[in-house]
């Protein structure tokens, strides 16, 4: 059964065996004005809402038992966002053997090589479905994603993180991140594409 985001934020969760610490009740505080972007997060990658709450309430507990190495001068919701995507990855990695296209071998989109993929500016095909309020096809393309290229452009293009911010999340170097959201948009427009002849003609893309 699919517990509440309210009892998932419950400070009784996080309680150690001694009294209530101050610990815990900054922890709750970070997490309440946090909490709902982070299970966002969560919903783009699991793809459906109970994964997605299972993969929420592990981060929590993550989070909380490493609390103590939070740095303060960093954006909490960044920090939470790392964890999940590790919970994420992790998971995948046990029930999986998919694996993500390599940076350094050509754009299995185009055949071409990747200095000349990421020149020019980039389309927001995620932005253009949004608008369209398309929930439900933006999320089928995005399940067809690797799982890195799917963090990086959620993060990007949905949560609004600058790529310096995602680079931190995903530990990985700043053009390693452009990379890894370009592809992904690259592969979302062709997705949408697809997918677009299920939508009614006055829906379509243009």
């Amino acid at each position: 059964m699919i517990e509440r985001k309210e009892e998932l934020l419950d400070p009784k969760r996080f309680q150690d065996d001694a009294a209530r610490s101050f610990r815990q009740v900054e922890f709750v505080a970070l997490l309440k004005n946090n909490g709902d972007k982070v299970y966002n997060f969560a919903w783009r990658l699991a793809g459906n809402e109970q994964d997605a709450w299972d993969l929420f309430q592990e981060t929590l507990m993550k989070a909380y038992s490493h609390f103590e190495s939070y740095d303060q001068s960093r954006p909490f919701d960044s920090w939470l966002f790392k964890i999940l995507q590790n919970v994420y990855l992790d998971e995948r990695r046990r029930n999986s053997r998919k694996t993500v296209a390599s940076l350094d071998a050509p754009s299995p989109i185009s055949g071409k090589p990747w200095e000349e993929i990421l020149s020019g500016t980039d389309l927001n095909p995620l932005e253009r479905l949004s608008k369209e309020e398309n929930a439900d096809l933006v999320q089928k393309a995005l399940a067809g994603l690797p799982p890195l290229y799917r963090s990086a452009v959620i993060l990007c293009d949905m949560e609004g993180l600058s790529y310096d911010a995602i680079a931190e999340v995903m530990d990985c170097p700043l053009g390693t991140v452009r990379s890894r959201v370009h592809q992904a948009r690259l592969l979302l427009k062709k997705a949408f594409e697809d997918l677009s002849d299920t939508l009614s003609p006055d829906k379509q893309l243009q």
